[in-house]
């Protein structure tokens, strides 16, 4: 397929893309840049990279970027640093070269391009002048991956040494100061508009000390398995890329996941600075989960080590479960005698921490975090009922979190964008800022790639940009693309940009054209066929009825999109095919047909609650066409079905006990859109509150799952602000 997505680029004036010399491959190389900027009225900082950076002036925090972009584009950031320009300063711009496979970064070399231009002029650009540039030898390079989605552990040796880079104008520096380094020119690339709003990044302080601890030294290993991101993975998966176990320096991670509490001593205080010595610990509680750098000041009285674990929430006994999920949430800062203000470099997701010192003695001051995601709202919650504001308040923190340049699943375990995820959020970016801003951006990273590495043709990845070497997709999930595409040239009237994604779609029916039996019908899809996290998921082969639901819907919304009424009459038969095939005795749309020996497929009888949403959904039916299984929807299904806190097991009075129960994802969300769409908003609100309440009260954010299992911040979940909205709760 010859195919090129047209696309505004962006040029540099004089700044080229540099990286250290014959190392823009290397795994986890941090280097920083270094200018100095004079007093004037403009200055503007023109820069973009790979993987990611962070600029600072004087050492204060300004920007973390870039936007993320497809794989081959590099978005451009415009930052205005005037105001933090009053005389001399110092500007250094972190640029992490992670070259790994991941969701949240696209695997490719290492670079940074940037230009200072100061009352027009040009004073300091990357292959040119202006910039020096060093190894950061401070953070340790080699060392375990944060999890399988994501990048690496963040670990640091540190010395006062390092301030004058950071905020001495005057200074001068040599080989025998620091590990400066010889940059080459990088081969060029492209480059394109942000497409997204700038951030402000806030200043969250802890809200409380809720407890001071001991501990001792455990032994966690059936747990957590380490070391499990240093070491291949099966020989059946894609191997991550990650450095292997006799290169890495293992003991701090070790010792900081088999940490064991072994004393707590509850309180209740505002925080103040808190001296902690070997073998103790201290417990900060934020004031709901939160997302950003993590940050502290830290006075050693002689060398030190700190290690901070974390999690979304404290459990009932006080304590942080850093093991919940397979991530390392472990922080490590090894300091030399001195005084430190410390900060990550990536932004990490957390309800409460303990800091620990495991050598040394620190005084600890300034615990907070600075805030990453959408900035503030103006909308506001225009009830009385305060449960009700609470998972208002909630929602819209779950979507300022999840949306920071695309939308992501979560700003946790992945920081990915993922499609389905997003026509749920997508929705709420316009209630919310009345634009449809981030989802431009997150489509067009969709659409701008001439293909997708390892993946069949006409398919899209499931989340992106990242990468699936392994070829893997949810073939669902590019329907839902389909759907978002329908709803967003209704939100904006971009025909344009429908238009130019025309081929890509056009390439995705053919794609699927080839799964279609004698009947027309999707069978023995490929890859991950996802409904959602439920029984369902174990029941899409050979035939599945959700995933061809799903698939009319999309048919009809080509058809929408493109004007060809030949798709519709397509979906009007996968419809009627399914309401004359896939019902059971009962009136349940079973989710399954299973070739037998014989060749011939037959219903397999299992029937979830979620196959039901889907068939109301994707209009295969409605609650005119077959009011008894609506009613049965809407009266005998919902929050109340489950023994609370023991999902997914249905209690014993509740009707239909066979019908699988749903889980958040999606198959709440489809039952509360239905509610909303047909008008039972008495339900619905009763809903909202039944699902949401719990989650709102334990971490102030929405979650990926009915319990706390996996992510407690996830980006779909806001979508409750989409129904607030509906229902006029909204001002």
């Amino acid at each position: 397929m010859n195919y090129t997505y047209p696309v505004q680029t962006i040029s540099f004036e004089k700044a080229l893309p540099v990286w250290a010399w014959g190392r823009e491959h290397e795994m986890n190389l941090w280097l920083s840049f270094r200018t100095v900027a004079k007093k004037a009225e403009k200055t503007i900082l023109r820069l973009t990279g790979s993987s990611a950076y962070d600029v600072k002036v004087n050492g204060e925090f300004i920007a973390f970027g870039p936007a993320r972009a497809a794989h081959n584009f590099y978005r451009v950031d415009e930052l205005d640093l005037s105001a933090s320009i009053r005389e001399d300063a110092v500007i250094t711009i972190t640029v992490a070269g992670y070259n790994c496979n991941s969701f949240y970064h696209v695997d490719q070399p290492a670079f940074l391009c940037a230009e200072l231009i100061q009352d027009d002029e040009i004073t300091a650009a990357t292959g040119s002048h202006g910039f020096l540039c060093r190894v950061m030898t401070e953070h340790e390079q080699k060392v375990e991956r944060y999890c399988n989605q994501r990048t690496f552990c963040e670990v640091y040796n540190l010395s006062e040494a390092l301030n004058a880079w950071n905020l001495d104008a005057s200074a001068e520096f040599t080989d025998k100061d620091f590990a400066l380094v010889i940059l080459a020119k990088m081969e060029q690339k492209t480059y394109i508009a942000r497409g997204s709003y700038y951030n402000t990044y806030d200043r969250v302080p802890a809200e409380k000390i809720t407890s001071r601890l001991t501990y001792t030294k455990g032994d966690f290993k059936a747990r957590i398995r380490y070391p499990h991101y240093i070491v291949s993975r099966k020989p059946n998966r894609v191997e991550l890329k990650m450095f292997q176990l006799e290169e890495v320096t293992t003991d701090s991670f070790i010792d900081a996941r088999n940490i064991e509490v072994s004393e707590i001593l509850p309180t209740d205080e505002v925080p103040t600075a808190q001296t902690i010595e070997v073998g103790q610990g201290v417990t900060y509680k934020m004031a709901f989960n939160t997302t950003g750098k993590v940050a502290l000041d830290a006075v050693c009285e002689e060398d030190t080590e700190i290690i901070i674990t974390y999690d979304e929430f404290m459990g009932e006994n006080g304590l942080v479960d850093f093991r919940r999920m397979y991530t390392v949430n472990v922080l490590i800062f090894r300091m030399k005698k001195g005084t430190y203000h410390l900060s990550t470099f990536e932004p990490y997701t957390l309800g409460a921490m303990h800091v620990f010192v495991t050598k040394g003695k620190a005084t600890v001051s300034n615990v907070h975090m600075v805030y990453f995601g959408a900035n503030q709202t103006e909308r506001r919650y225009n009830g009385t009922d305060e449960e009700l504001r609470t998972i208002f308040n909630a929602a819209v923190e779950t979507y300022r979190q999840n949306t920071f340049t695309i939308y992501m699943d979560c700003p946790s375990r992945e920081r990915a964008g993922w499609l389905c995820d997003s026509f749920f959020t997508s929705r709420v970016e316009k209630v919310l800022t009345g634009k449809s801003e981030v989802e431009r951006a997150f489509l067009e990273n969709f659409f701008l790639p001439d293909s997708f590495r390892a993946l069949a043709k006409g398919m899209f990845p499931m989340c992106y940009p990242g990468d699936q070497y392994d070829g893997g997709y949810i073939p669902n999930w590019a329907m839902w693309l389909v759907l978002e595409l329908e709803e967003y040239l209704a939100r904006t009237g971009d025909r344009k940009f429908v238009d130019d994604a025309k081929p890509r779609i056009m390439a995705l029916v053919d794609f699927f054209k080839g799964y279609e039996n004698k009947d027309g019908i999707l069978e023995k899809l490929d890859r991950w066929v996802f409904v959602e996290w439920s029984e369902a998921n174990n029941l899409v082969q050979d035939i599945s009825f959700p995933s061809n639901m799903l698939y009319a819907r999309m048919l009809v919304a080509v058809a929408n999109l493109y004007g060809d009424d030949s798709f519709r009459e397509k979906a009007k038969h996968i419809k009627e095919y399914i309401n004359a095939n896939a019902m059971t005795d009962e009136g349940f749309y079973c989710d399954n047909a299973v070739y037998g020996e014989d060749g011939i497929a037959r219903l397999s009888g299992k029937c979830t609650e979620t196959c039901q949403y889907y068939a109301f959904f994707c209009d295969i039916t409605s609650p005119e066409e077959n009011p008894e299984l609506w009613n049965r929807m809407v009266h005998d299904f919902g929050p109340e079905r489950v023994v609370p806190h023991n999902w997914p097991e249905i209690k014993e009075d509740a009707k239909w006990r066979h019908i699988y129960a749903s889980n958040a994802f999606i198959g709440n969300y489809l039952r509360l859109d239905l509610l909303h769409r047909y008008g039972e908003h008495e339900k619905l609100v009763e809903n909202i509150r039944g699902f949401f309440i719990k989650m709102a009260t334990l971490t102030g954010t929405l979650w990926e799952n009915e319990t706390p299992t996996a992510s407690c911040n996830h980006g779909f979940a806001s979508h409750v602000l989409y129904w607030m909205d509906g229902l006029g709760m909204i001002d």
